[in-house]
């Protein structure tokens, strides 16, 4: 599935979110023990009356376990059992990053799913994840190519070299709805797991089920009719590695609807002139 994550920073009217395309939407709702997203409440509702799949998360000060977690829960309290609850782990305004990693992100996990009977993910950028990844809790990975602005990928950069259940891969993504930069995301949990990690209720869900098919195609035939890049591009994507090698490439180019015949020859074609030496 392809999703966002977004915060205050988007602001309310800014961000048209009937107008922007995804599957789920992870939103900010506090840090530490003295901010609120004011926003909060106002995105997920948006969210929700879209009918797609929500997320909440808090950014972790490294401060008190139990305040911080106590705090994040008061806060997203109505939306426990319809949303995936997150913590986010970073070293900007966090003191126990790289120190105590395992242990702080252990106990708050451990403490809301206590509390809430909902298992958490941990946001945390690629270069770090050994350090909390024997919590044991699901990981929401971000590691970035480049800085170049791009919509949903369909096979991330680097994808299927580590274990996560959602790849944030870039922080300069654009679609239609913000005329600003977007975080984009790809969910490797499906609509069904993704409803069970937020223990949504599967009684009120019966009729959502049966509609689940056009729900879902409808989702992707949007990600299918985006506009396609030229294959001067994805020629350099190629060579650059983002499409992988042998038949693995075919397969992918063939499933992203581009021609892998054309696609090789220009890739050749950029090789072969970036070998020869200049007149110099």
């Amino acid at each position: 599935m392809n999703g966002i994550d977004i915060s205050a920073w988007q602001g309310d009217e800014n961000i048209d979110l009937s107008k922007v395309p995804f599957d789920f939407c992870i939103v900010k709702a506090t840090e530490g023990t003295s901010y609120k997203n004011r926003y909060f409440t106002s995105h997920c509702d948006k969210v929700l009356n879209k009918k797609k799949l929500l997320g909440a998360y808090h950014y972790a000060n490294g401060g008190d376990v139990k305040k911080e977690a106590d705090y994040f829960l008061a806060y997203v309290k109505k939306y426990i059992g319809k949303a995936i609850l997150v913590l986010d782990w970073e070293a900007k305004n966090n003191p126990q990053f790289g120190k105590n990693d395992l242990e702080w992100c252990l106990k708050w996990c451990s403490y809301v799913q206590k509390k809430t009977g909902i298992k958490p993910l941990i946001y945390i950028q690629k270069s770090a994840m050994n350090a909390v990844k024997k919590a044991g809790y699901g990981l929401w990975v971000a590691q970035y190519p480049d800085n170049e602005q791009t919509g949903y990928q369909e096979h991330p950069w680097n994808e299927g070299q580590y274990d996560c259940s959602i790849r944030q891969y870039t922080s300069v993504g654009r679609l239609p709805g913000y005329e600003g930069n977007l975080d984009l995301n790809k969910s490797y949990i499906d609509k069904a797991t993704w409803r069970k990690c937020a223990a949504i209720k599967t009684g009120s869900d019966k009729g959502k089920t049966k509609g689940k098919g056009s729900d879902s195609n409808s989702g992707k035939s949007n990600y299918k009719n985006r506009k396609k890049k030229s294959i001067d591009v994805i020629a350099k994507e190629v060579i650059a590695g983002r499409w992988g090698n042998g038949e693995d490439r075919k397969k992918r180019l063939k499933t992203a609807g581009y021609d892998y015949d054309k696609v090789q020859e220009k890739v050749n074609a950029i090789v072969k002139f970036s070998q020869k030496k200049s007149i110099d």
